[in-house]
């Protein structure tokens, strides 16, 4: 396994559950990597469709979320999620009544978006859930090596399948020219505690997003295809701030705590394919998630398990 990030992770542990001898070689530690770190992460539904490959990754991944805010575990817990829009829209494919599903009502508008709608999600505080993820694989009998490999070929063998989840870094080292950065500024802040997530693409606001843990909130968001460069700026902290006052005002007077900025892994699709190398096991590709690497990592995990085993005979 090459990448410790969510993808790395999750996959890692899924194969270790599976019965493989799965280990982890990766430039970063978990809570220091470019773009499962930085993340404000919740699950949110990706795909084209019921029927599309991220909505089935995507909902399996909802589930395990769910599942593991329930039991408390580390850095996760359920929350309504608000999503606008400009204009009212039909219901997306991933409305559940289950999970408290309604559209918005004048209440949750805010100037510029007519429409909305409300359901449950899992929202991660990154840090503290990727260090619990951590701790899961060692616990598994998983080793986390600190390296930097310059090919894959350093790591494949006849009997040893080597598991790609290097994120933006694959575009390098497996060739990969549709592979490029997406830069994205997120500011975190204290205030009195935010009960929901916000989530808004598009109109007046742009892409921006309120995401709560407890008396602190990650704010976002900003998405510069191939931007490299990892300098947070005062500017984008000054908008990003003016922005996100306008979907929860009490953000008005927040304390700022922290900026960062990560790399997100763009692609036009996910990558997920087992890869044939004459004299190796081969690879097995899991990376190009975008921003989407949080809310399709367990449905990608269970699907390099199945790689796995079939690449094993």
């Amino acid at each position: 396994m090459v990448g410790a990030g969510v993808i790395g992770l999750t996959s890692a542990i899924r194969l270790r559950r599976a019965g493989f001898d799965a280990n982890i070689v990766a430039a970063l530690p978990p809570s220091q990597t470019v773009a499962s770190s930085v993340a404000g992460a919740i699950w949110y539904p990706y795909g084209d469709s019921a029927d599309a490959p991220e909505a089935a990754w995507g909902r399996h991944s909802q589930q395990v979320f769910t599942d593991a805010a329930r039991a408390g575990l580390a850095g996760i817990r359920l929350l309504d999620m608000r999503v606008l829009t400009v204009a009212p829209e039909p219901d997306p494919w991933w409305a559940d009544p289950d999970r408290g599903f309604r559209r918005c009502e004048s209440p949750d508008l805010i100037a510029g978006y007519q429409g909305g709608f409300v359901q449950q999600t899992a929202v991660i505080d990154v840090v503290p859930h990727l260090q619990y993820l951590e701790r899961t694989f060692t616990d598994l009998g998983g080793v986390v090596e600190f390296d930097i490999i310059g090919s894959f070929v350093e790591l494949a063998g006849a009997d040893r399948l080597v598991v790609n989840c290097t994120g933006v870094g694959a575009g390098e080292l497996a060739a990969d020219v549709g592979v490029s950065p997406v830069r994205g500024q997120v500011v975190r802040v204290r205030s009195r505690p935010i009960e929901r997530v916000t989530m808004v693409d598009g109109g007046p606001l742009g892409y921006c997003y309120v995401m709560p843990h407890g008396n602190e909130s990650v704010l976002g968001g900003t998405r510069r295809p191939g931007v490299w460069d990892r300098t947070a700026s005062e500017e984008v902290t000054a908008d990003i701030l003016a922005r996100t006052a306008r979907l929860e005002p009490a953000l008005a007077s927040a304390e700022v705590v922290g900026v960062k900025v990560g790399l997100r892994p763009g692609r036009a699709r996910v990558r997920l394919e087992h890869e044939a190398v004459p004299g190796t096991a081969g690879i097995i590709h899991n990376y190009g998630h975008g921003g989407n690497g949080w809310s399709l990592s367990w449905g990608c995990a269970e699907d390099v398990v199945r790689l796995a085993a079939e690449a094993a005979g």
